[in-house]
């Protein structure tokens, strides 16, 4: 414990260093302030674009909006600042790609046997390898993703911060920059949601009255 203690309160200081070095034109410092955070970001990326390459696009925008803005930026939370930079860079593609959709053209390969084989070789042994359990699996799946779009964003980042991806709430916390009780709050309130926009996947349920607004305390 003491171990991880001492850690702790040595990264801000480090991260400080890190950020002075960058801003005098450290490429190398610039690299080491964020790689720590390049996964979560890109995830968070792809949750709101749906798609690898465009997490790819926004993190790839986010990394260089960041180098423009070391001078500007206050030295706290950087994790949280960056994170949101990429967050808003993947929106934007989002509005972008509504805008002026792109077409997706198959070649022949990939409308009939290629697709055929590289569906076969992701499906895995077991309950996954029955087309009917390939199927309700499916469905169960967009069906969760259709509920999480339904939940209000703040309470779907907690819940995919904590649930899916395993930060806790302090990290969370200075994620998103929001108190530890808010983040307790948005949790709590996003499960009981999900719970009731679910519910009809379970026989002889019914989903309780919806109420996806008000403030998380």
């Amino acid at each position: 414990m003491g171990v991880l203690k001492g850690r702790s309160q040595r990264e801000p200081e480090e991260r400080l260093r890190l950020l002075g070095a960058a801003r005098a034109g450290d490429a190398e410092a610039f690299r080491a302030l964020f790689t720590p955070d390049l996964d979560l970001a890109w995830r968070m990326a792809l949750r709101i674009t749906g798609e690898p390459a465009s997490a790819d696009d926004a993190l790839q925008e986010g990394l260089i909006s960041a180098y423009r803005a070391l001078d500007r930026v206050e030295p706290r939370n950087l994790r949280g600042w960056f994170v949101r930079i990429v967050q808003n860079a993947a929106r934007d593609a989002g509005r972008r790609e509504r805008r002026h959709p792109t077409i997706q053209i198959q070649t022949h390969e990939e409308e009939g046997g290629g697709a055929e084989r590289r569906g076969a070789a992701e499906l895995p042994a077991g309950r996954a390898s029955d087309p009917a359990g390939v199927v309700e699996g499916r469905e169960l799946a967009a069906q969760l993703r259709a509920a999480l779009r339904e939940i209000p964003e703040e309470r779907r980042t907690a819940i995919l911060l904590f649930d899916v991806d395993g930060y806790t709430y302090a990290e969370i916390a200075e994620i998103t920059e929001s108190s530890l009780g808010t983040v307790k709050s948005r949790i709590s309130r996003g499960r009981e949601e999900l719970r009731s926009l679910l519910a009809d996947l379970r026989p002889g349920t019914q989903g309780g009255e919806r109420s996806l607004g008000g403030r998380d305390e």
